[in-house]
């Protein structure tokens, strides 16, 4: 029974100190770390609903047949929408990520581009 208690005690622990993470992450506008942790804690939501559809800890005891499954189907659907929002949070980080990657290309080209004008100028001076 005491390893039982240690493991929740250690499960705990860890369970804090990921919420004050994402809380921190989520906290911060735009960032790239925001993005990957609101992707994680989706893909954490998918995996914990999935997990209380078989558990025997209930809203509706399973004792009544039909009744009782609403909270399990309310878990799947729940899971589904999640995981939904997760790969739509995956696309949207990308998209991000391409546009960034254009921008810097293009403001590397423009560099170049710049240099090779000043390069003329200089030759054209002398």
């Amino acid at each position: 029974m005491a390893e039982f208690f240690g493991f929740l005690k250690v499960f705990v622990m860890c369970g804090t100190v990921f919420f004050i993470t994402m809380t921190v992450l989520l906290a911060l506008p735009q960032s790239k770390l925001r993005s990957v942790g609101l992707e994680m804690s989706k893909w954490a939501l998918v995996c914990g609903l999935l997990l209380m559809v078989p558990s025997p800890v209930d809203v509706l005891p399973d004792v009544v047949p039909g009744i009782g499954w609403l909270d399990d189907i309310g878990y799947i659907l729940g899971a589904i929408c999640a995981a939904n929002s997760a790969m739509n949070e995956r696309k949207r980080r990308a998209m991000w990520e391409e546009a960034e990657f254009e921008q810097t290309l293009a403001a590397k080209r423009g560099e170049a581009s710049q240099t090779d004008s000043d390069d003329d100028d200089q030759r054209e001076a002398a």
